[in-house]
């Protein structure tokens, strides 16, 4: 069968990698149920690219414990710690985002978020920091300050550290290889930071795999400063050997924030289109891509029979 390849995103460091597999092959097959498809993948079938230790490792140089959502949460002290150790570059790209998250949500706050000049840094940059993650947490249901700083770390750090990028993008590489040297598809699902790493793994390779199917549900690639950034390393472009980019968002999945239209992620003329689908995700803040319900049923994008059926289809 066509290997399927799974690229997970933000905040699993610390996490069995076994068990987010079958977390998210249980909410496709559930999906996959719903859309009328008798496949169900199994883990034999499946390549899952865990990169959570290696990411965390290499964000915080192995010097401090893991900085999590949960952690942040745990101690409000920390968030404010955190942004004052930021390098300027990085402050600068989360502020970026946050901002680009409260106009999304709340255009009223987003005009009270401080102002800092185009090359302020130091304690000014901070403070405006500071200052639009506050706001974040009180006034955008669903993203806490906690969960978006941690996302553009992680995001800048694998976009802008050429050692990070390196060792993630090797996961992929690996799995791609394998797929190569089987029946030569391989139908590549990256969820959030995953759908960045996928998109720079598959856009700057030479040969592999046919990839019938890129899905990218919940990514960021949309958000101002995440394209920028990957503008900034190489031209935008329809990676080279996909037949099919679908990208499911959910509007109310602030961490996805844009659609991938041609106003969102520009592509060249010419170039495939890239399927944005609007969906409705169920899982708390709509974003997960696998999330078990206490009925024992799955909510999350993968479980959705728009999102999981066109996988169905690519991998027969």
């Amino acid at each position: 069968m066509t290997r399927l390849v799974l690229v997970h995103g933000r905040d699993l460091d610390g996490r069995d990698p076994e068990v987010l597999e079958a977390q998210w092959l249980g909410a496709l097959g559930a999906g996959l149920a719903a859309a009328g498809h008798g496949l169900r993948p199994t883990d034999d079938d499946t390549s899952f690219v865990y990169y959570g230790d290696t990411l965390e490792r290499l964000v915080d140089g192995g010097t401090a414990p893991p900085v999590t959502v949960h952690a942040l949460a745990a101690d409000p002290a920390a968030l404010p710690r955190l942004v004052g150790a930021l390098p300027d570059g990085e402050a600068r790209f989360v502020l970026d985002v946050a901002r680009e998250v409260l106009a999304a949500a709340r255009p009223d706050v987003a005009a009270s978020s401080p102002v800092v000049a185009e090359g302020a840094v130091g304690d000014a940059l901070v403070a405006a920091l500071v200052a639009a993650l506050g706001l974040v947490d009180r006034y955008v249901p669903g993203v806490s300050a906690a969960v978006l700083l941690t996302l553009t770390r992680d995001v800048y750090a694998y976009l802008h550290d050429d050692a990070v990028q390196r060792v993630i993008d090797a996961g992929l590489a690996g799995a791609l290889a394998d797929a190569a040297s089987g029946d030569g598809r391989a139908v590549v699902v990256a969820h959030s930071l995953g759908s960045v790493v996928a998109y720079s793994v598959l856009s700057a390779r030479t040969g592999g795999p046919e990839v019938p199917l890129l899905l990218t549900p919940g990514s960021p690639l949309g958000i101002r400063a995440v394209r920028d950034a990957v503008q900034a390393r190489a031209p935008l472009t329809f990676p080279a050997g996909v037949a099919r980019w679908v990208s499911p968002r959910d509007p109310r999945d602030l961490l996805a924030l844009h659609d991938l239209t041609p106003d969102a992620f520009g592509l060249p003329a010419g170039s495939p289109r890239i399927e944005a689908l609007r969906v409705t995700n169920r899982a708390p803040g709509s974003h997960a891509a696998a999330y078990p319900l206490d009925d024992g049923g799955w909510a999350g994008y993968l479980a959705l029979p728009e999102v999981a059926g066109p996988v169905g289809v690519a991998l027969t």
